[in-house]
């Protein structure tokens, strides 16, 4: 298989494994699994909402990049990158890396293979 293709399937699936951890945890808010969360109905049920919102834009942006959306590239390398930059803003620790991962590699995924996605001229097999 050629490697531009390994690299691009790589990407997909690392956004759909990034949905699917949104989806989770939406999921688990909603439905008040999760031990740490305030008590505040509103500000509960607007994390979930919020949360599954994210999952569902994920979801769309994974499914227009596989069939080479311009936009849906821009807009998938801005939403990664400003979500990664919120996972700073916490307490850093195992659960806060593990997300910063499936962010950042789909992040250099996306540019490796921009020419891919943006419809622009694909280099030559064996050129750099």
């Amino acid at each position: 298989m050629n490697k531009l293709f390994v690299s691009i399937y790589a990407a997909l699936i690392f956004i759909l494994l990034n949905a699917i951890v949104w989806l989770s945890f939406g999921l688990i808010i909603a439905f008040d699994m999760h031990p740490s969360l305030p008590e505040l109905p509103l500000l509960r049920d607007g994390m979930a909402f919020v949360s599954l919102i994210m999952a569902g834009i994920l979801f769309a942006l994974e499914f227009f990049l596989a069939r080479r959306n311009r936009i849906a590239f821009f807009l998938t390398v801005g939403l990664l990158l400003i979500t990664s930059l919120l996972g700073f803003f916490d307490d850093f620790g195992v659960a806060d890396f593990l997300f910063l991962v499936i962010n950042f590699v789909p992040i250099l995924l996306l540019i490796k293979d921009r020419a891919w996605y943006l419809h622009n001229k694909l280099p030559e097999p064996g050129n750099k």
